[in-house]
């Protein structure tokens, strides 16, 4: 069970550069956050004489948010003028079990047979107050005037069942097959404010073939088919974080978990003397149903948009990894490890007639990290630096364009044990203090009228953080 409360205060100056005399605007924002959250699982075995098992495996857990987000403007006396109120809360469940049995077929073949149910809640509510010079407010909206939103308070509950089958093979000292059957049902039901139910039915192979060329030199390929589980926060209305000319996401509860076939090509190389490993990764995803943003507009005065299933989207990644110990340098305790990988994806987008990136989806990254060993002082440290590569990571919506970049992000350890077993660890994030930042255009209504509103360059930091972590037995 875990606490994790967020209260924030905002003030934001905004500068008009196009008038006479740079006219500001000045705002405040308080948003007391509360967030709760626990989770519980346990599982059981049990073997019988001739080798089969039986195992089975609950998990059940919860997490509660709430946030209510308050915004004044200050006027140019100091005096404060209240016109935002927006009060979100949400409480997410899931309830899994997972049994199966696993039996030797013959020599070098065992198959498992079993079946998962999980039930997965979620009970969100969202209530939005405004200024009104002609409505009356109320002191349950903070004094303010309340407005209606769709789908602000909403039940969504799941229930899947999947039975599955998973046979392995190992054909020869030197090759082995994996084969998965699986079948996916489930229901999802929403009501409250809005009511409906649906069923899903999904069959879900896999094939996963090894074979080792040579003792070092090994050959792998998988093709297996996902179903996303789609994220319940997008059936329904919820705050937008992201946009301060925003306050409400409308939710989608139409939406369809989309799938993808994946195609994946490993080979991977182990270096003499247990130097270390380097592998070179290739795959390709297909996708149907795709989720990405889409018009729910009720009109040319209310440009909105949601999460929406929008067709078919491709992506390749090429990714390579390695992992060496510095033997031949005289430092056997140190290992280097590093990725590198390329990747690009195209989806039509439901906006404007272009074909584009994904939405989020970077262009590729470097990273590599240092651990060094020292044994006989019961000590060990490493740094860590990942940077992706800029110029690729946007996001499409109805009415802006934005795009994410960053300078390389550091973080580093010392850990040593002392006192017996006690194990003293010092964390240190964001060493070099690293900024984010977020270029924005925006149109004026839809995107495809093509008309320019506003650009804008923001960025955030986060500082550094140091934490000491402290584990033993007691």
């Amino acid at each position: 069970m875990a606490e994790d409360d967020n209260p924030t205060e905002v003030e934001r100056l905004t500068v008009d550069l196009k008038g006479q005399g740079f006219q500001h605007s000045l705002e405040r924002e308080d948003i007391p956050g509360t967030n709760t959250n626990w989770e519980v699982g346990g599982d059981y075995e049990f073997r019988r004489s001739n080798g089969d098992r039986f195992k089975v495996l609950g998990i059940a857990n919860e997490n509660d948010t709430a946030n209510t987000r308050e915004r004044w403007d200050v006027l140019d006396d100091l005096r404060e003028q209240k016109n935002l109120f927006l009060d979100t809360a949400s409480t997410l469940g899931e309830r899994i079990i997972r049994g199966s049995y696993t039996t030797d077929l013959t020599t070098g073949q065992s198959i498992e047979l079993g079946v998962e149910r999980a039930q997965t809640i979620l009970d969100s509510n969202l209530a939005l107050g405004l200024l009104s010079l002609t409505k009356p407010g109320e002191q349950s909206y903070g004094g303010l005037t309340p407005v209606s939103i769709p789908n602000a308070n909403t039940r969504v509950e799941e229930i899947r069942y999947e039975p599955f089958a998973i046979h392995n093979w190992r054909i020869n000292p030197r090759m082995s097959l994996e084969t998965s059957l699986l079948y996916e049902t489930s229901e999802i039901s929403l009501s409250g404010d809005v009511s409906n139910s649906r069923t899903f039915n999904f069959f879900k192979p896999k094939v996963d073939y090894r074979f080792d060329i040579t003792p070092q030199l090994q050959l792998r390929v998988m093709i297996e088919k996902f179903v996303r589980q789609l994220s319940f926060m997008d059936f329904v209305a919820t705050n937008d974080q992201t946009d301060e000319d925003s306050d409400t996401l409308p939710g989608n509860s139409n939406l369809r978990p989309d799938y993808w076939w994946n195609y994946n090509f490993l080979m991977e190389y182990r270096l003499p003397d247990d130097q270390g490993v380097v592998s070179a990764n290739f795959y390709h995803h297909r996708h149907k149903d795709f989720l990405q943003r889409i018009d729910v507009s009720s009109g040319p005065n209310e440009i909105r948009s949601a999460v929406g299933n929008i067709g078919t989207g491709d992506m390749h990644v090429f990714e390579v990894k390695g992992s060496i110990r510095l033997k031949r340098l005289g430092m056997p305790n140190v290992l280097f490890t590093t990725t590198a990988n390329v990747r690009d994806s195209w989806v039509k987008d439901s906006f404007i007639d272009i074909t584009r990136r994904f939405n989020n989806y970077h262009r590729g990254e470097f990273n590599w990290s240092i651990r060094h060993d020292i044994p006989n002082l019961r000590m060990n440290y490493g740094i860590e630096m990942r940077n992706r590569i800029d110029g690729g990571t946007e996001r499409w919506d109805i009415e802006d364009i934005e795009e994410d970049h960053a300078d390389p992000y550091f973080t580093g350890f010392v850990e040593i044990i002392a006192f017996g077993d006690l194990t003293f660890r010092l964390n240190a994030r964001n060493l070099t203090d690293v900024e984010v930042c977020r270029d924005r255009i925006r149109y004026e209504g839809h995107i495809a009228n093509n008309i320019l509103e506003e650009v804008e360059y923001m960025c955030r930091g986060f500082g550094r953080t140091l934490s000491l972590q402290l584990t033993g037995t007691f």
